[in-house]
């Protein structure tokens, strides 16, 4: 039989709460920090698979990360990655592939995204069709609509609204 904990209406409550972290929301903090310009602390970084990725990644795009007991410092790149060549092995990480190629369109480089067989099996045709529409040039170097990516410099230009369908379908 379950056990039942009934609590009582409060009129006030105090202290804190300290909510797990997001991948999400960590992993667009991280490409943020590194797009920023000057130095961003970041604490409470969700250590997870997807965000060790995305931390590999920025430094091999010349990012500088310092990792400290209790926080990690982001040498932000003031625009642009500093390497404009990169092959980068993303894993299983949806949440690092999808900003961080979206973020690579728009840097003037030459950049291969992977990851591991079950992500090549996860849609992105309707990111890769809203930079192309804006001037990227993407390449698909598997199977159309699906990582991995080839990512070339392009002529990106942001000039009004760009259309995303965004009704992704698993195969």
């Amino acid at each position: 039989m379950a056990e039942v904990l009934e609590l009582k209406p409060a009129r006030r409550a105090r202290g804190s709460v300290r909510l797990p972290g997001s991948k999400s929301i960590c992993n667009r903090v991280l490409l943020l920090a590194a797009l920023a310009q000057g130095e961003t602390e970041v604490r409470g970084l969700l250590d997870a698979d997807d965000t060790r990725v995305m931390r590999d990644a920025l430094a091999r795009l010349g990012i500088a990360l310092r990792a400290r007991s209790d926080a990690i410092s982001i040498g932000g790149a003031g625009g642009p990655f500093p390497v404009k060549r990169a092959d980068l092995f993303l894993g299983n990480a949806g949440t690092a592939l999808r900003p961080l190629t979206a973020a690579l369109a728009l840097c003037g480089g030459e950049y291969a995204v992977s990851g591991v067989a079950r992500m090549h099996e996860r849609p992105i045709g309707d990111l890769v069709d809203a930079l192309r529409a804006i001037g990227a040039r993407i390449d698909y170097t598997g199977r159309e609509g699906y990582p991995p990516l080839a990512i070339h410099e392009g002529r990106v230009r942001l000039a009004g609204p760009v259309p995303v369908k965004g009704e992704a379908r698993m195969r």
